[in-house]
This record gives C-alpha cells, sequence and structure tokens, in this order.
C-alpha cells in the first residue's frame, strides 16, 4: 500500500470525523478505495467503522459488489459496536450478513432502529426485531423509534436497556417483563386510552430506571421492584381532573421514606396543583421538590414540604403566596423562581422571606435565585450593597440570566428519585454550623 494512499485516505477520514461528519457518498467512496487498496489490519479500517457507527450504513452495504463484502464484513463483526438502522432494513443486513458467512456482531452494544419511510404491520415488526436478536446475540442496549404492536420477541433476553419511543400495547409490555429479566433501564410510552397494567413489571427485578404511561393499573407493583432509583411518568396530553392523583400518591405513599426528589411539569394540567393532596410532608427522605408550569391552588390546605427538604424550585409557574410554602422549613437552602408569576405574595417578597428565616433556626443562609421577575429585581436594587451584605446571613439573592443553563423538566413528565430507606426520626443538629450547603445543580 502506498504511502499516497494511506495520507489520503486518513486526510479524508480525518476530515470526515472531526470537521463534519461526511455524505453517504463520501463514505461509500473512500470505503470502496480502502477496501481495494487497503490491509485488513490498517488503522485506517477503525477509523472508517467508527463513522459507520454514527450513521445507517445499510445502503452502502446493499451497493457494494460480494468480493468488498467478504472482507468488510468479518470487519463489521469484530469492531463495529453501535448500529443505526431503519425497521425495515433489518432483513437485508441479515440476508447480508449471512450471505458472506456472518452469523452474528458479536461486539454491537447499542443499537437504534428508526422509523421506516413504509409503514410495516405488527406482525413484520416483530419478525425484523426477532431476526435483529439473532443477529446480535450480545446487545446492551435497544433504542427503537418504530412502531412495535403486536408482540415482542424472545431472543433478547441479554439487553440491560430498552427504549420504545412509540406507543406500547399490554401484550407488547407482558413480553417485555417475561423475555427481557436483565433489564436495568425502561422507557415505554404510550398515549392511547388504553391504562397497561403494570404488575408483571416485577419480572424485570434488576430494574434501576423506569419511564411509564403515567395512567397505569396496579402502579403499587412498581415500589417493589428493590433496585428502582429513578420513575418517570409521562402523558403527553391533557390531564383532566385529578384521576391521576390516586396513581401519584399511591407511590408516593409507598415510596415516602425512600424518596429523595420529586420533580413534576404540570404543562398538561387542566386544574390547579393542590401540592398538599401529595402529602409530601410524609416524606422524611425527601431533599428536593422541583415544579414546572404549574398554576398552583390558593385557597387549600397549608402545603407543608417536610423538614429534609433542601431545596425548592419553581419555573414557569403561578401562584399567590409563595411564603405559604416555606413555612417552618428551616433546613431549605436553595430556591428557585425562573420565570414565575407571583400575584398578590410577590410585593415586597424578599423582605417578608428575609423576616421569616430571622424567625427559624436555621443552620444554613437560604439561597435564592430568581429569573425574569421584575417585582424582584425592582426590590433587590433597592437594598444598597451595605444591607444586602448584612442580610446574606440568612439570605443571599442571586438573578440568573436565561442563557445560564438550569434544571428543566421534561413537558408532562412526574420523575421521582429514590435512595436508601429513611424509616425513623431524622437527628437534626441545629447547633452545628459546619454542614455543608447543597449545592446549586442544575
Amino acid at each position: 500500500m502506498s504511502k499516497t494512499f494511506v495520507s489520503s485516505a486518513k486526510a479524508v477520514v480525518v476530515d470526515a470525523t472531526e470537521l463534519e461528519k461526511p455524505t453517504l457518498s463520501q463514505t461509500y467512496a473512500t470505503l470502496r478505495i480502502c477496501l481495494r487498496y487497503g490491509e485488513s489490519s490498517a488503522n485506517i479500517f477503525n477509523r472508517l467503522i467508527k463513522v459507520l457507527e454514527t450513521t445507517d450504513f445499510i445502503h452502502i452495504l446493499s451497493m457494494m459488489p460480494d468480493e468488498e463484502l467478504e472482507r468488510l464484513m468479518p470487519m463489521l463483526a469484530q469492531r463495529l459496536t453501535r448500529l443505526r438502522l431503519e425497521m425495515a432494513e433489518i432483513p437485508l443486513l441479515y440476508s447480508i450478513s449471512r450471505k458472506m458467512g456472518v452469523a452474528e456482531l458479536q461486539q454491537v452494544r447499542i443499537c437504534d432502529v428508526a422509523q421506516s419511510k413504509m409503514k410495516l404491520n405488527g406482525s413484520t415488526s416483530m419478525c425484523h426485531l426477532h431476526l435483529l436478536g439473532q443477529l446480535l446475540p450480545r446487545l446492551d442496549m435497544l433504542n427503537v423509534h418504530a412502531a412495535v404492536v403486536a408482540s415482542f420477541p424472545n431472543n433478547f433476553r441479554n439487553l440491560r436497556a430498552l427504549l420504545l419511543r412509540q406507543g406500547t400495547s399490554q401484550l407488547v409490555l407482558d413480553e417485555i417483563c417475561a423475555h427481557c429479566p436483565q433489564l436495568q433501564r425502561l422507557f415505554l410510552r404510550n398515549e392511547s386510552s388504553e391504562l397497561l397494567d403494570a404488575s408483571n413489571i416485577l419480572k424485570c427485578s434488576q430494574l434501576k430506571e423506569l419511564q411509564l404511561p403515567l395512567m397505569l393499573r396496579s402502579p403499587l407493583a412498581v415500589c417493589h421492584l428493590t433496585h428502582l432509583e429513578h420513575l418517570s411518568l409521562q402523558r403527553l396530553q391533557l390531564w383532566p381532573g385529578l384521576d391521576w392523583l390516586p396513581i401519584v400518591r399511591e407511590i408516593i405513599t409507598a415510596k415516602r421514606y425512600e424518596l429523595r426528589s420529586l420533580r413534576f411539569d404540570g404543562s398538561w394540567l387542566v386544574t390547579p396543583l393542590d401540592l398538599s393532596l401529595l402529602q409530601l410532608k410524609h416524606c422524611w427522605a425527601l431533599q428536593e421538590v422541583l415544579l414546572s408550569n404549574c398554576k398552583l391552588a390558593e385557597h387549600t390546605t397549608q402545603p407543608e414540604l417536610p423538614l429534609s427538604c433542601h431545596r425548592f424550585g419553581l419555573r414557569g409557574c403561578k401562584l399567590s403566596w409563595p411564603l405559604r410554602y416555606l413555612k417552618s422549613n428551616a433546613q431549605l437552602q436553595l430556591l428557585d423562581f425562573f420565570d414565575c408569576q407571583l400575584a398578590a405574595g410577590g410585593y415586597q417578597l424578599l423582605q417578608h422571606l428575609l423576616k421569616q428565616r430571622q424567625c427559624l433556626p436555621a443552620v444554613m443562609p437560604l439561597q435564592l435565585r430568581f429569573s425574569n421577575s421584575t417585582p424582584l429585581r425592582a426590590e433587590l436594587t433597592s437594598w444598597p450593597a451595605s444591607r444586602r451584605q448584612h442580610n446574606e446571613a440568612w439570605l443571599k439573592v442571586m438573578e440568573v440570566d436565561d442563557d445560564v443553563p438550569t434544571w428543566k423538566q421534561p413537558i408532562g413528565t412526574i420523575s421521582m428519585t429514590f435512595g436508601k430507606p429513611i424509616n425513623y426520626t431524622p437527628d437534626l443538629d441545629l447547633r452545628s454550623s459546619t454542614q455543608a450547603p447543597v449545592p446549586a445543580t442544575r
């Protein structure tokens, strides 16, 4: 192999991978040159395969002559770690692999399956996925953007992560639970009127991260997953009335000693959110409550955050009396008001909040961050520098620009994070001054 070929081929790949993603025609041309003149052990093939991992290259395989495929497919079987293709292309890849004597792509750990341009029926998609399971026996993560409606194959038993981006039926859910016992991460959606029964989810006993549709039957089955660390419930359509409340409250009540973080987006709420109905005051381990796009109910029972809560955040919310959520919470260290409409209670909020903190046996000063609030900005600028410095013993206030990255919750999603259970009254040493503050994470 000439030095000129090596340098030119490397230049093409470096330019493609470092400067911009190459087109299919560029990848195809470079690959054919290397297959004609390069040695299989050349490092140029490692770089080319890394490029192939970032794109759907099945069309390239279909155009290659057999003599070039006979060299390429064994290399893909040994070096390819990620595969991207459309659902309808799976039989073609399977056929080419078998024809070239490659039974399995042994090193592929991640596979992304896109929706085909042609619409496939349920039985066809199931057959295609079965072929994919035969071709990728060591697959760890399967990310499917195409519809899987009829059935789910039984040859993905080693999967660690499964993400189905389109609607999921009860049959598919039950077969996933039966056929994928090693799952640690499961992402399902369902925007139909059918309520999924989660009772079989216990068969996936290794689950650590789970996203399910909000409207579930047997939601308490989720609470018996002993390794579960993160749960998300999503509903991307209007939430009429309070039909969702019993489901969420059941889970919160059952996991009240393990619940560490609660994030709630109310973009699809029809009625104002009454936070007291979630009964968070009994969640002894809860450290973080973040609400976005909610109109908070006014005339309700006093909503109490647990004493363990260190962070309370609001984004895009509308509320009248913010201080009613902060009463008697001496452990609160971080408070966020991002793009919020503060009605009656927004007048002189900083002064009222300062007085409230001065009356509490707080260990650490409260850090308040806000954005896009004219009343808060006006009140803060009215404080001279000396007064701000004096007040920092109880209250630190900072305005955040829009371009500064902060936390955001996916639309229509309720997320919960769990930790080890705290089923005893915590020993709050209010005399200690060495406790580290909660960092202002995104």
